[in-house]
Parts: structure tokens; sequence; C-alpha cells
């Protein structure tokens, strides 16, 4: 059971896959409700006041790591296609565009701060990606923390294979439940983000999502671009009951100082099962 405020929302586990799936999830018509415009991903660096331009440092890394996981997947003689679902705040897709010869599309349920003028270049829709008209096919779609939010799976795996050229790929990255953090911040792991992840997928879970005979698993990461560490920092926020919509401009440094104090531990996250994977398919 996890709880998040006054609400009580209880996880079970599959005998069969031993993933952990969420047995009260709200419907899809409350979730407005949890996506506020307090919602810290939508807020980005802004919500860091004067501390804004080290974040945003930071996130230029992360979508720079996540470009060099999908540029081996492109490939190298003709311009490539790529889509990225739940794509938020467009981020990756604006370090993606700064390369050649390759289009990109974006598609979201809502459109978080995309009048902002770094993402005008950008080829966004805001729609359910599922049922929407894409004439595209692609050479790779990505997921970033997108899969676990997702309430109907097997159309998601579906409309992966429809929209993907022959031999392409899906890169997916999502939290880890068998992993070190959940078992040592419990109820707190940011994991669990109640209600609005779904799915939380186990390391054997991938081949019956993904059927052998249309999939093959080409790579499985027991971590991902998203650091361990930022998992582990809003766990302990959320245990100390933070006020997400306040001002993060007073927990910088101190933030700051436990990135410092705990990188003898989190440098290790690429050999321990920290809390979050990267799964990489291609379709057959």
């Amino acid at each position: 059971m996890h709880t998040d405020g006054s609400e009580f929302f209880d996880f079970y586990s599959c005998n069969n896959c031993e993933s952990v799936f969420l047995g009260n999830p709200v419907s899809p018509e409350r979730l407005g409700a949890y996506y506020t415009d307090y919602y810290l991903p939508y807020r980005g660096s802004q919500a860091w006041g004067k501390f804004a331009s080290f974040v945003e440092a930071d996130d230029k890394r992360l979508n720079t790591n996540r470009v060099k996981t999908v540029l081996p997947y492109l490939p190298k003689d003709k311009k490539s296609t790529v889509l990225d679902i739940g794509c938020g705040k467009p981020d990756f897709l604006a370090s993606l565009h700064t390369l050649p010869h390759i289009e990109s599309l974006g598609v979201d349920f809502v459109a978080a701060n995309w009048d902002s003028p770094q993402y005008s270049n950008l080829n966004l829709m805001a729609c359910d990606w599922k049922v929407a008209a894409i004439d595209t096919k692609f050479d790779v779609i990505t997921a970033w923390h997108y899969l676990e939010h997702d309430y109907e799976l097997d159309k998601t795996v579906e409309r992966f294979y429809d929209l993907l050229l022959p031999g392409g790929h899906v890169i997916i990255e999502v939290p880890m439940f068998q992993g070190i953090l959940q078992k040592f911040q419990k109820k707190n792991w940011q994991g669990w983000h109640s209600p609005r992840h779904i799915s939380l997928f186990s390391f054997k879970s991938w081949n019956i999502l993904f059927p052998t005979e249309k999939w093959k698993i080409v790579s499985h990461k027991k971590y991902g671009t998203l650091s361990a560490f930022t998992l582990w920092w809003l766990g302990s926020q959320q245990k100390k009951g933070i006020d997400w919509s306040s001002s993060m401009e007073p927990h910088f440094w101190p933030l700051v100082f436990w990135k410092v104090v705990l990188s003898p531990i989190f440098i290790w996250e690429k050999m321990l099962p920290f809390g979050i994977q990267t799964i990489i398919l291609q379709k057959k």
C-alpha cells in the first residue's frame, strides 16, 4: 500500500510476470488533478529560481545522454525518423533537433510549456497518440518514463509495432522496483508516484509484454539516463512532506550537499540495480 496525501493506493504483484500494478487507479478523466501547473517536471528549471541555470545545465546533460542512447539505432545512410511519446517538456527533442538528417515528432496529452521559443521549430502534437492520425513510420520510438503511466499497455505495444519501420527500435526507460532504492526507501520511493504510475515492471516482464515472435530484446540495462540519485532525492523530500508547489530555491544547496556526500555510493549506479532500467527492443 502507498499513500499520496489523504488517499491510499494499493499495488499488487503478478505471480506470472512479477510486475507490480496499481489496483485502484483513478479514472483517466481525473488525472488532470494530479498533473497541475505545480507538477515539478512541468515547472522545469524555473521552479529553482536563481539556481535555474544550474538545473538547466543538469537537464542538458540528461538530454545529451538520451541523444547518445538513441544515435546507435538510427540509420546512417538516410534521413532518420524519431517519435518521442509522453514528451512532456520536450527538451530531449530540442537536443535531437540540433543534429542534421533527423526528423522527429513529440506527442503528449498536455502541451507543457510548448509555446517557449526554444521549441518553436519542433513538431509536437497534444493528443492521444494511440489513435491520432500519424502517417510517418519511425526508425526509433522513445518512451522516457512514460510506460509506467500507461493505462493500456497492450494497445501501446501494438501501436509501437504499427508505427515502426521494419527493424526499428523502441527505447524505454522506467523505474525498477526490484532495486536497492525501493527496498531502502519503501513507501517513500518515488517509483510508486501514486496514482500517476500504473505499472512497475519486473526484470522478466518484458518478454511477456513484447511477444518474442514480434520483438527481440537488444539490450536490458539496470540503469538509465535519469540519475539514480535524483530518484533517491525525490523520495527523501517526499518523506519530509515537501510542498512541491513552493519554490525549490531553499532546497538547492541541501541537494548539492547530499549529491556530494552520496557520490561514492551512486558512482556505482551502472553496476548496481538502484532503481531505473532501460530496455531496447527491435521489431522483427
